[in-house]
């Protein structure tokens, strides 16, 4: 439900971000003559409406939400724009780290403009004797890997602009710290998310 790549191909609801891009705020000019966007270091939460059932009216993920007559209504219901139960978001990736007995995630990543983004084997590890021990390969797309690959769709969105950057993301319970950290074309770079 919250795979944020899928997200970025939409409108965001909230800030009005086009499909692709990052969401942002408008930041007035001093003559307030203009407004620049500025991106935000996280995606809006009301951008995933499509992944989410309505409670209001019903409507399945992926479809529209409907009037009580049936009709397509002229808005998304606000019930569809915050997260659902399912979505782990915030302090819930820490709690489910923590629950699953992780130390360290790694997920790999890999994007360019024109191409887009795509998330290598997701490689999650514990303390064992003194020593990191993988204990886990999680291949499949569940919540909990969703939001460990929440940060690169946060932070590049489809890779519009960008040259060819390899990276990792790394989660670390202990310090509840999350760095993303590789190479952006021929340069090195490492910068915390969280």
């Amino acid at each position: 439900m919250s795979d944020r790549q899928a997200w970025l191909e939409d409108w965001c609801p909230q800030c009005r971000a086009a499909p692709g891009r990052r969401c942002g705020e408008r930041k007035l000019t001093r003559d307030y003559s203009s407004a620049r966007f500025s991106p935000l270091p996280r995606l809006h939460v009301a951008r995933g409406w499509r992944a989410r059932p309505c409670s209001t009216c019903r409507a399945a993920a992926g479809e529209p939400c409907r009037t009580p007559t049936g009709r397509e209504a002229s808005r998304i219901h606000a019930a569809r724009l915050g997260p659902a139960r399912v979505e782990l978001f915030g302090a819930a990736v820490w709690d489910e780290l923590e629950r699953e007995h992780v130390d360290v995630a790694a997920v790999p990543f890999v994007g360019r403009a024109g191409r887009g983004g795509e998330i290598g084997r997701i490689r999650v590890s514990r303390w064992g004797d003194g020593e990191l021990v993988e204990h886990d390969r999680r291949t499949p797309r569940d919540e909990l890997a969703y939001a460990l690959e929440a940060p690169v769709w946060d932070r590049y969105g489809t890779f519009a602009g960008h040259p060819l950057i390899r990276g990792v993301v790394t989660w670390n319970a202990e310090s509840r710290l999350v760095v993303i950290s590789g190479t952006r074309g021929d340069e090195r770079f490492e910068e915390t998310v969280r």
